[in-house]
């Protein structure tokens, strides 16, 4: 039953996405918002299928800590569902993405033109840079700018690196709050796995990062508050809803998957 249940979800999913896209590129005229506003339109559309075809719900918490108007989220990236969710829990979201998604056909026209923030991940310190232009950009429109430190999806309960771009996002903008993201999204959602699991997923938007804190301060701070938590929401997650956990082996193998596709990448 899950299997058909998720076959259901990835017809509806791809060809959900392929109408609504090609049927809202009229609204690529009509500038940022009216394209940001296609974002929002996609996610909605996703996590309603989500809902109805394979039980999949969602749960916020720690809205409280999220701040109104602009701020940057560090958020933990185990899956696409946390890219579409973020539509559906701030205002103006500017996430910011590696470059080759925006050559995607319509859908990366729609990126760009909504305003993300594209980085070049091969160009070395002008990537930086770029990054924090765009970022500052995003922030005087009163945008809610959103980083994945460890710069790709990553399998539950793995412990890759952060990357120090998030430092120099807390450096350059010390008015603005940096809150860290916890969650579980795949344990219900893997990336590049056919199969979607019913259930509540989790996201926490826990309290802000303090200021002033030196590099090594920093990151140790923000990856143990988000890693933490994080493994506590698979756990919880696994005994509640009787979800697969990953072995030691599997997040080897998907570790070394991503570490070749980055490579790869950045030799392009």
């Amino acid at each position: 039953m899950r299997a058909l249940r998720a076959l259901l979800f990835n017809v509806l999913f791809f060809g959900g996405t392929a109408v609504l896209c090609l049927s809202l590129i009229p609204l690529m005229l009509f500038g940022r918002k009216a394209n940001q506003f296609v974002g929002h339109a996609w996610c909605r559309l996703v996590q309603f299928m989500l809902r109805y075809s394979v039980g999949m719900r969602r749960r916020i918490t720690g809205l409280e800590n999220l701040p109104k108007g602009p701020c940057i989220l560090v958020a933990k990236h185990q899956s696409a569902w946390e890219t579409l969710t973020f539509h559906t829990v701030v205002e103006d979201p500017a996430y910011i993405l590696k470059k080759e998604l925006t050559k995607i056909p319509v859908f990366g026209q729609f990126l760009t033109l909504s305003g993300q923030i594209a980085v070049d991940r091969s160009a070395g310190g002008s990537a930086l840079k770029d990054m924090i232009k765009g970022a500052q950009k995003a922030l005087e429109e009163n945008r809610q700018v959103i980083i994945f430190p460890e710069g790709t999806r990553t399998p539950p309960g793995s412990n890759r690196p952060y990357h120090p771009g998030i430092y120099a996002l807390y450096k350059a903008f010390p008015d603005y709050k940096v809150i860290p993201v916890a969650l579980n999204s795949g344990m219900f959602w893997g990336r590049h796995s056919f199969m979607k699991y019913g259930g509540q997923v989790t996201m926490e938007l826990m309290k802000p990062i303090e200021p002033d804190l030196d590099r090594k301060t920093f990151m140790k701070e923000i990856k143990t508050r988000i890693d933490t938590r994080t493994k506590e929401l698979e756990n919880q997650a696994q005994h509640e809803f009787n979800l697969p956990m990953l072995t030691s082996d599997d997040i080897e193998a998907e570790e070394a998957k991503s570490d070749s596709k980055a490579k790869a990448e950045t030799a392009e």
